[in-house]
């Protein structure tokens, strides 16, 4: 009798998976059959998820310090958190208060001064320098006349910025309103939340879920007080060297790369291409390449001498690992998926490094088995 090519077994495994493939693609279907159902689901979750995220961030900002408070004797625990919401608040509010009165003079007197003459610059003197000739010039000027490209543009912008604004804004403003509330209890109970989450967690598992847990809050907590230090120092150094070399609107173009530099390896180019192009049309002050050498340099000094030593060598990770971070999540969650790729790229990292842990201490133990037998 002849052998069958494929065994009963092969073929039932076969089966089982087209089954669970064809129970997935109908899953899919139906999801989408009741899409508008999902986006209300998905949009609740996200109204708990981004204050209970933001005040996570915090707890793993401001915890250590308490800690640090009542290892030094000064408790309770009601006390040092006290003192430390404080002084995160009163250093928040110093900073809006000092800061942003420059910050909105500099905007004012731009507008009132340099952007008349650039938008001078761009009518007349702009067709004459243009690095392709005039003959291109007037061609894309004409086409973008001749189109309306501009008119449209803003017109279409205008009310889709105050549509997103106005969808934002509530969620926004309920976060930060709910957000010192949330920080206040985490921080309070802050071991004994962590120890509720880890009895979720099978008994055989817990062990294991703690160790992760608690390197996940280390690893992300460094990489979060590493980069606020570096946010004020890049800002305060591009700040400072720009004054020195007599660039207008210093304090907000050194402000711009500290914010910035949020994203990594991308945030200083963004950083540069304002000063870059207002030094270009500006009529006085330092010209572009002087502007162009000092970001070169504060590239350099970011990522060979500050991230060394401010930020922690267990959140090294790979540039091209960042940037495919930076896309993925950006294109899934948008400005919060680039500002937030490097943290959920470090945990990710984590997360591996921990269960390749646990599998070579799971080999060891066999192996160490086996010699004792």
């Amino acid at each position: 009798m002849r052998k069958p090519s494929v065994s009963d077994e092969t073929l039932n495994r076969i089966l089982k998976y087209l089954g669970i493939l064809l129970l997935g693609f109908g899953v899919i279907l139906l999801a989408i059959q009741f899409s508008d159902f999902w986006s209300w689901i998905l949009n609740a979750i996200k109204a708990v998820i981004i204050p209970l995220s933001l005040a996570y961030i915090g707890a793993l900002i401001l915890y250590p310090l308490i800690k640090y408070l009542e290892k030094k004797g000064i408790g309770p625990r009601g006390f040092s958190l006290g003192l430390v919401f404080i002084l995160a608040v009163g250093l928040i509010f110093s900073a809006f208060y000092f800061f942003t009165p420059l910050i909105i003079e500099e905007i004012k007197n731009f507008f009132a001064d340099d952007f008349p003459v650039i938008v001078d610059y761009i009518n007349n003197d702009l067709r004459e320098e243009f690095i392709l000739g005039t003959d291109i010039y007037d061609r894309i000027y004409n086409y973008i006349s001749e189109t309306n490209v501009i008119a449209d543009t803003v017109d279409q912008f205008v009310p889709n910025l105050i549509k997103a604004v106005s969808s934002a804004l509530l969620p926004i403003l309920t976060s930060v309103a709910i957000l010192p509330i949330l920080l206040i209890f985490y921080l309070n109970d802050y071991e004994v939340i962590n120890e509720r989450l880890r009895a979720i967690v099978p008994k055989k598992h817990e062990k294991n879920a703690a160790e992760l847990g608690s390197r996940l809050n280390k690893t992300v907590g460094a990489y979060l007080r590493g980069q606020l230090l570096l946010m004020i120092v890049l800002g305060a150094v591009a700040t400072i060297v720009y004054k020195i070399i007599g660039l207008k609107y210093y304090f907000l173009f050194g402000f711009l790369v500290g914010v910035t530099n949020i994203i990594p390896y991308f945030g200083l180019i963004i950083a540069a291409v304002p000063p870059i192009i207002y030094t270009f049309i500006a009529t006085s002050g330092p010209g572009p390449l002087l502007v162009l050498l000092v970001n070169v340099v504060l590239q350099f000094f970011e990522g060979n001498i500050f991230q060394p030593l401010i930020m922690s060598h267990q959140l090294s990770i790979h540039p091209i690992v960042i940037i495919i971070s930076i896309l993925f999540f950006g294109s899934l969650f948008g400005p919060l998926g680039v500002i937030f790729a490097s943290p959920i790229a470090a945990s990710i990292r984590v997360i591996y490094q921990f269960f390749r842990d646990l599998r070579k201490e799971i080999e060891q133990n066999k192996l160490n088995e086996a010699k004792g037998s």
